[in-house]
């Protein structure tokens, strides 16, 4: 039986989804918790009930309703295999009806698929058939060739049980070279299994035991014992149809050997029903009744005695045959209320068909009925609709124009926020511009100005004691003052706009500044920069090009720093500039409790330019972030 979606190889391999389980995130576990659950499903039922119960919290906690539906199923799963069939047939159908309302039709049929599964278990073929049958239906529609071969497997082996092994042959064929296709080895040797049975059941000898011993092969080559158990039960079937009673035996004793190892017990019920058969046929009825009962203990402790009624039936002709008629004719007469209360569920379920299909056709007359009664009582409602009409007319045009007068004068409240806002932008722009020509002012004046001044006075002391050691002094300092003005000239010319950003914008200006900065050796000014290709237009870099300005003049004016790093790159048609220093830092609740209008000019001009600036919070100095597009 095959229940999850995913190849069974993969559960050879649980180191491997233990080590990948470390490396994903909470809500990323749960297939992968799943899978391991699955593969300790027939072999350690805590170990199995861990992982799924722990993908189950985490579905629950991450609204997850694909992974909770698949943990109810796998749940089922994990009880099917320890034996507990109440407890699998509830996870069944609880999990198909969150899968039902949450419309997930592909979990639905894996649903269908495994409440299959637990009719044929109970002996309830047909019932069993027909939720194969609806999975098929889906599983049909899909690309995912392990569905289909699962299910085709399971209609197949239905056939098996009821007796048709021409059809039972055709779904198995089907099942088999799906398996094939998509190359699953331990499902490959489930449906050699499958296929030696119907043609032992046709009376190929030949092409059974070659089918069994190529699963054979496969089982050796992956230690996979379930499937070899398998193999050497039908092997000794058909040495024991072929009356080779002795070979039989010794297969059926090695495949009994190997079920005794596995936690489903219902392989090695089937593996002592076939020896105990083969003991009655053989008359060593002794050893006949001990085996079948020990077939029959296992199925009592299952809940599953319908699924060994052939047990209870070599029981009960063994003891016959032992003269122990008391207990003899008790079993047979518990096998003849089996087998009818198995009749009667099916005939149940058949009845269960034609009841349904006679309520159908008795709504579908009730519905005819409820329409004729509906189109008289539509023609009353539309007279009376028609009086009511013109009320409702009024209410709609008076309703229209408050809506519409409504929409306006949001839309008028919008236009004038956004007024407001583009107000305030061109406020700051022009008290930008206002500072700076208020500063350039005051460097004319108090720096140059005076420098000036100083030198025309020495200028106009010149000659008046010629080659005096006073003349020289004078001629000494007027030069002095003279190249400190020129050099002030070019300071206030670069703050205006550097030499090189004229011909080459905003990287070159930005490596002038650097070198200008170090040049003080006060401040180490680092500027990192990544491949570019600037599509910002002049204009524009000079925007960003004072975004960056202020900033530094910022932190050199107000910042006891001894570092800034500028890093300049290119993020998916996005210019990223970040800048940090090392100075006493800045927050948000200063910015915009600050008096000045330096923050309030950058966010403009980044706003400008249909980016943004971002102050990140640090414990030390200043880190901000300017984005804009890269773009004309």
């Amino acid at each position: 039986m095959i229940f999850f979606e995913v190849k069974s190889q993969v559960y050879l391999y649980p180191d491997s989804l233990r080590q990948k389980l470390k490396t994903l995130e909470e809500k990323e576990q749960v297939l992968d918790l799943l899978r391991l659950a699955f593969y300790y499903a027939p072999e350690n039922t805590d170990s199995a009930l861990k992982y799924v119960n722990k993908a189950e919290r985490i579905s629950i906690k991450h609204l997850d309703t694909l992974g909770e539906v698949i943990t109810y199923r796998i749940k089922g799963v994990v009880f099917y295999e320890s034996n507990r069939p109440d407890s699998t047939i509830w996870y069944y159908r609880k999990g198909r009806a969150l899968a039902e309302v949450a419309g997930q039709d592909l979990q639905i049929a894996h649903f269908e698929n495994n409440i299959g599964m637990y009719y044929w278990n109970k002996g309830i073929l047909t019932e069993a058939l027909g939720h194969f049958y609806e999975a098929k239906k889906v599983y049909d529609l899909e690309e995912n060739l392990y569905d289909k071969a699962m299910v085709s497997n399971n209609i197949g082996l239905i056939y098996q049980s009821l007796g048709d092994f021409e059809k039972a042959l055709t779904y198995g064929v089907e099942a088999h070279d799906l398996r094939r296709a998509i190359q699953d080895s331990i499902d490959i040797m489930t449906s050699l299994g499958n296929l030696a049975f119907v043609y032992t059941e046709l009376e190929e000898y030949d092409k059974s035991d070659s089918t069994l011993f190529e699963s054979l092969k496969i089982s050796d080559a992956l230690d996979y014992d379930i499937e070899k158990s398998k193999s050497y039960s039908g092997l000794a079937g058909n040495l024991e149809r072929q009356k080779k009673f002795d070979e039989a035996e010794s297969l059926y004793l090695q495949a009994i050997a190997l079920s005794k190892e596995f936690v489903n017990q219902s392989h090695l019920m089937n593996r002592y029903a076939e020896l105990a058969n083969l003991y009655l046929k053989t008359g060593r009825f002794d050893e006949a009744a001990r085996v079948s009962e020990l077939s029959l203990k296992i199925s009592d402790s299952l809940q599953i005695r319908s699924a060994n009624a052939s047990a209870l039936m070599t029981f009960a002709m063994s003891k016959i045959a032992l003269q122990d008629q008391e207990q003899g004719y008790e079993a047979l007469a518990d096998y003849n209320r089996l087998t009818d209360s198995l009749f009667n569920a099916q005939k149940a379920v058949s009845l269960s068909e034609m009841e349904v299909l006679y309520e159908t056709e008795k709504k579908e007359q009730l519905i005819a009925l409820q329409e004729a009664d509906l189109a008289k009582q539509k023609y009353i409602n539309r007279m009376q609709l028609f009086l009511s009409a013109g009320g409702f007319v009024l209410i709609f045009l008076f309703g229209g124009l408050w809506y519409n007068r409504s929409r306006y004068q949001k839309q008028l409240d919008i236009q004038n926020i956004r007024a407001a806002e583009e107000k305030n932008k061109l406020k700051a722009v022009i008290e930008a511009e206002e500072k700076e020509r208020s500063r350039i002012a005051r460097e004319l004046h108090d720096g140059l100005g005076q420098s000036l001044t100083a030198a025309k006075i020495f200028v106009g002391n010149l000659g008046k004691n010629p080659k005096s050691e006073e003349d020289e002094k004078f001629k000494e300092k007027s030069m002095g003052l003279l190249s400190k003005s020129i050099q002030e000239v070019r300071q206030i010319s670069h703050n205006l706009m550097p030499k090189n950003f004229e011909g080459q914008g905003l990287i070159p200006a930005l490596e002038e500044m650097e070198e200008l900065i170090n040049k003080t050796h006060q401040v180490d000014f680092r500027l990192n920069l990544s491949p570019l290709n600037l599509k910002l237009t002049k204009e524009n870099q000079v925007h960003l090009y004072r975004i960056v300005q202020e900033l530094v003049n910022n932190s050199l004016k107000h910042g006891a720093i001894s570092q800034i790093e500028l890093t300049v790159k290119e993020d998916e048609g996005t210019l990223r500039i970040n800048y940090r220093d090392d100075g006493p830092g800045l927050s948000e609740g200063m910015l915009k409790n600050s008096t000045g209008i330096g923050w309030q000019n950058m966010t403009t001009r980044a706003g400008f330019l249909g980016g943004s600036i971002k102050l990140y919070p640090t414990n030390h100095g200043a880190n901000l972030l300017v984005t804009v597009p890269n773009n004309p």
